[in-house]
């Protein structure tokens, strides 16, 4: 009879910097929500062959947020009375209580009608958008159970407050934020108990979830990419660094009552040098991707969808090696991205078991179906919150008699005889490579500031401090260039380099310069109106005429900036840009020079450089006097990026403008 274990991932960095300040609430607003959703069904069903796996600085941000020792500014304008909060609590609240699905906005058509009411007030001051005491406590209300899902519409304590779905009292939110703050306690008592059930078990990743052979050594992506060439990439080989991070993630589920003898190696990445490290400490079991094991075997896995019968045996890699398991990844992904989106949960986790039992009946009995994914994620997208999808799977599958046995992974870790690997290809969950994390210049710039200061550490001879642990973390890295986009990526990247700053402060070594300026490029989007028929403006430096530049798109920069805006439109094959400052545009470029990069599409870059004796780039129109007027050659067929600068200081606070073409000529005419 073939064996069958899930394992569940949860995850998420350290937002809490070395004063205590979370920037970011997402430990807290997920701990009554997906992480509870997945642990009730569990519980409720007796759910076997289960195991989650917990990484450690989650888990320590739960704890904190038990026992009130973080400050957590969208907490706290969260479970502040509506009528009481500061503008900065308003604005807080604003900018962040739509962070929500298109699932739970449909859910919630109060919440749905203040979103839209966003989208104006974005337009203008969001505090002038008129969201009243009564609006904001709508939405302080509805972002909480929205994120919570089916816990807090199956909670008795909010049984009362959820038949309304608008026009809540202050009593209703007092409700709702007690229920908020309990939450953290609940879940980690609920971890607890589960703890001790048969057929389920606690597992984790190295402590702030790093791209471990990235940190043993960075020199790994020549043998990740080949025979592809691999990206340059700045050095970093400290093999102690992850050692210690297996060891504070080990301990801190150990102080929990979460000791664990598997993990996830985070983003499923893995390396024989990353292998000996999980082994040397004790740890029986890793999951990682099939798409390592096809590598690592040299031949194709699946044919016509259908994977061979390796895909579903444990293996190790030499006699001290963990033993290593594969995940399924079209049913593990099935989970993830697929049944989310069937309008009945029951059903879609009736059709996962008979995949899974016909599966089954294909194997030989020692086979081993391993199932690994975000834990997390996927419940925001399922139509009644996942919880019915969980309980409705692990039910039928406890009732599936001898056609499938569900096990932990320990037990399966133990009993097992596995194939042995000549050789373990280093890669991820991804693809088989590191491109997610390291490669990409906005990655590789992180990696290169991480490496300064470790390198730092190390020269002066410091101990090695905690806020590096949390600064090696993968999600950084994870959210800079383009393959992830979110709003919330500056954010992320300042975080990051936060915590590069807190460590060169507990180390006592002075930070890098490069500590200050954001990592993340952000894209700004600027139709740029096109006209073939309007007079190109006189390059004088000044404005000559109302219609050389009423035509244009003007663009405001920083507050404080010694640029004040740009002003940019197109004729048939010129860029016109219009530069006003807060004084004359050449008594600024006196005390520092002016930069503009320009990059079409298709195209070679152009950067254009000017002080106080003009334009220093040959081939390119300009002007400077009350203003610097610029005109530039571009396809108007296609895009173009464009930044400008002061100096090092960004006019658009480090984002560029991606100029998109828009023809405005009349074509009837």
């Amino acid at each position: 009879m073939a064996k069958l274990s899930f394992l569940w991932h949860l995850h998420q960095p350290s937002y809490r910097t070395a004063d205590g300040l979370s920037h970011a609430p997402w430990a807290m607003i997920h701990a009554g929500g997906a992480y509870k959703t997945l642990a009730s069904a569990i519980a409720e069903v007796n759910g076997r062959g289960q195991v989650v796996n917990i990484v450690p600085t989650l888990l320590e941000q739960l704890i904190a947020y038990r026992d009130h020792a973080v400050n957590d500014p969208v907490v706290e304008a969260l479970i502040t009375p509506a009528a009481d909060l500061s503008d900065e609590q308003r604005e807080l609240l604003v900018s962040w209580g739509f962070h929500v699905t298109s699932r739970q906005l449909k859910r919630y058509p109060r919440l749905a009608e203040l979103a839209r009411r966003r989208e104006v007030s974005n337009r203008r001051s969001r505090l002038s958008a008129a969201y009243g005491p009564g609006d904001l406590r709508d939405l302080q209300v509805l972002f909480v159970v929205a994120q919570a899902g089916e816990q807090a519409w199956r909670d008795g304590r909010l049984a009362s407050v959820l038949t309304k779905g608008r026009g809540f009292s202050p009593a209703d939110h007092d409700a709702v934020s007690a229920w908020l703050e309990a939450q953290p306690g609940e879940l980690i008592e609920l971890w607890q108990r589960l703890a001790k059930l048969p057929g389920v078990e606690f597992s984790t990743s190295p402590y702030a979830h790093p791209i471990m052979p990235l940190l043993a050594d960075t020199g790994i992506v020549v043998d990740s990419w080949a025979p592809h060439p691999a990206p340059d990439v700045p050095p970093f080989k400290y093999p102690e660094d992850a050692v210690w991070q297996l060891d504070q993630g080990l301990e801190l589920m150990r102080s929990a009552g979460l000791e664990a003898i598997g993990c996830w190696p985070p983003e499923g990445s893995v390396s024989a040098e990353a292998l000996a490290i999980y082994a040397d400490a004790g740890i029986e079991w890793l999951v990682t991707d099939e798409g390592i094991l096809e590598k690592s075997l040299g031949r194709p896995l699946r044919a016509n969808g259908t994977a061979t019968s390796e895909l579903y045996r444990p293996w190790t890699l030499g006699e001290s090696s963990p033993v290593l398991f594969f995940r399924d990844r079209r049913l593990s992904d099935a989970i993830g991205f697929s049944y989310g989106r069937w309008d009945d949960e029951a059903r879609a986790a009736l059709s996962l078991v008979d995949d899974l039992v016909a599966l089954g009946r294909t194997l030989p009995d020692d086979a081993t179906i391993v199932l690994a994914l975000d834990g997390e994620n996927p419940w925001l997208h399922y139509p009644d919150g996942g919880g019915r999808f969980l309980r409705e799977l692990m039910g039928a599958l406890n009732q599936t008699g001898d056609e499938i046995q569900p096990e932990t992974l320990a037990t399966l870790a133990r009993s097992s005889r596995p194939g042995e690997l000549d050789t373990l290809h280093p890669g991820s969950w991804i693809n088989g490579v590191f491109a997610t994390w390291i490669g990409h210049p906005e990655k590789t710039a992180a990696w290169k500031l991480l490496a300064e200061v470790r390198d730092a550490i190390e020269q002066s001879g410091a101990p090695r401090p905690p806020s590096l642990l949390v600064a090696e973390a993968s999600d950084w890295f994870w959210w800079l260039g383009d393959d992830n986009p979110t709003e919330l990526a500056p954010l992320y990247d300042e975080i990051f380099r936060h915590h590069l700053a807190d460590a060169c402060r507990q180390a006592g070594i002075a930070p890098p310069k490069e500590i200050d300026q954001p990592i993340k490029t952000v894209i700004r989007r600027v139709p740029v109106p096109v006209s073939a028929r309007w007079r190109p403006p006189r390059l004088d430096g000044r404005i000559t005429s109302y219609f050389e530049w009423c035509l244009s798109t003007r663009v405001e920069t920083l507050e404080g900036h010694p640029i004040q805006s740009l002003s940019l439109w197109a004729g048939e094959d010129h860029l016109y840009l219009l530069i006003e400052g807060e004084r004359a545009m050449d008594e600024v470029t006196t005390d520092e020079f002016l930069s503009i990069h320009f990059e079409p599409e298709g195209g070679p870059p152009i950067a254009v450089i000017i002080d106080g004796t003009g334009c220093q780039k040959h081939g390119v129109d300009c002007a400077l006097g009350r203003f610097a007027e610029l005109s530039l050659p571009w396809n108007i067929r296609r895009t173009a990026r464009l930044d400008v600068r002061i100096g090092e200081r960004s006019a658009l606070g480090g984002a560029v403008l991606l100029l998109e073409p828009t023809q405005v000529d009349d074509e009837s005419t």
